[in-house]
């Protein structure tokens, strides 16, 4: 996803078109690629899986990649494979994917869940799955299907109805900052609206970098999207779409979808998002106790709305700041692994 370049494409949309966009990405994708993309959090240098636990209702609950545990520094701790003494190899400390999607629940459970992942999981992590509730696996390779720990997990998957390098010593360089990483994530979900003139995604994170809540601009659940408006400049305002999805200013987030993202949200967390909040979408985060927004794009800046979204931002001590990329480009590419070697393919 080009950040950049996204963000000049919010100024020269087509202002007639009058039926939701097409060429959206699919669920499954959409759920995919954040397992990929939290893999790119991984410091790992010979081996970065990402894992995203998603529920029945299509809400993610859980994202997680592979690192040390909480506490166990990655700068002191080994990243090596093939060492003398076990002590001083990764195996006995590093936490799979799996694990950390699982433990890193923004749920009270996830019975019934769908966990997608990019490689198949281990024993260790099938055990993990089973006893969470978890009920299907998505996975994009099987490369190790032929070893024991993967050929044990198919037999408990199957028991429990569960549908189903290198040497390199230091921690690998070249990962994402946690920031790119949550705007990213905004970006990624952006791809899943339908509107046809402006998709905006939104990312909701907590002090400990977990993420609580991410989002779309689209219509509220039960409004059938093949049903309602899409257009924008009708002869009547029931015929647009501001009424339904975005309010009259062009608004980056649905007021109703942020309303239910922000119910369960504790006060001190932040939201990424790549557009400036106008005024009802920073009434929404200032009540639900929300003190940091992090913007890409405030091209809106100079209208009344987000005029008043800044007084009122000022008033509540809610910090916002405009984010700057380091790259220009973060690609998710589900041919892009060397699955054989463990790295990303040249």
């Amino acid at each position: 996803m080009d950040l950049t370049e996204e963000t000049k494409k919010l100024s020269i949309i087509d202002e007639n078109l009058q039926t939701k966009r097409t060429g959206y990405i699919d669920w499954q994708e959409y759920f995919m690629a954040t397992a990929f993309l939290a893999a790119k959090r991984s410091k790992d240098p010979s081996f970065q899986v990402g894992a995203c636990v998603v529920n029945r209702d299509n809400k993610i609950v859980g994202i997680g990649y592979n690192g040390m545990p909480i506490g166990c520094n990655d700068d002191e701790f080994p990243w090596g494979k093939n060492t003398p003494s076990p002590l001083d190899s990764k195996y006995l400390y590093v936490c799979h994917a799996e694990m950390n999607a699982i433990v890193n629940k923004n749920s009270a459970d996830v019975k019934d869940c769908i966990i997608y992942v990019g490689l198949f999981p281990c024993n260790e992590c099938a055990k993990i799955i089973i006893q969470s509730g978890i009920t299907e696996v998505v996975y994009l390779s099987d490369k190790n299907g032929h070893k024991p720990t993967y050929i044990a997990s198919k037999r408990m998957f199957d028991a429990a109805g569960v549908k189903y390098c290198e040497n390199l010593q230091t921690k690998r360089t070249g990962y994402i900052d946690w920031q790119e990483y949550f705007m990213a994530t905004a970006f990624l979900a952006a791809k899943r609206s339908k509107d046809p003139s402006f998709q905006v995604g939104a990312c909701v994170v907590n002090r400990d970098n977990k993420i609580v809540g991410i989002g779309y601009n689209g219509m509220p659940i039960g409004c059938n999207d093949d049903e309602f408006p899409w257009g924008k400049n009708t002869p009547s305002p029931l015929d647009s779409k501001y009424l339904y999805d975005q309010d009259k200013q062009e608004t980056s987030l649905s007021v109703g979808y942020y309303e239910n993202l922000m119910g369960n949200l504790h006060k001190g967390e932040f939201g990424c998002i790549y557009i400036f909040p106008c005024n009802e979408c920073a009434k929404i985060i200032i009540q639900s106790g929300i003190t940091e927004v992090v913007y890409l794009s405030d091209k809106n800046g100079h209208k009344p709305t987000y005029i008043a979204s800044k007084r009122m931002f000022d008033a509540a001590g809610v910090k916002y700041w405009q984010f700057k990329p380091k790259n220009d480009k973060i690609v998710i590419n589900f041919t892009g692994i060397d699955w054989e070697n463990m790295s990303p393919s040249k």
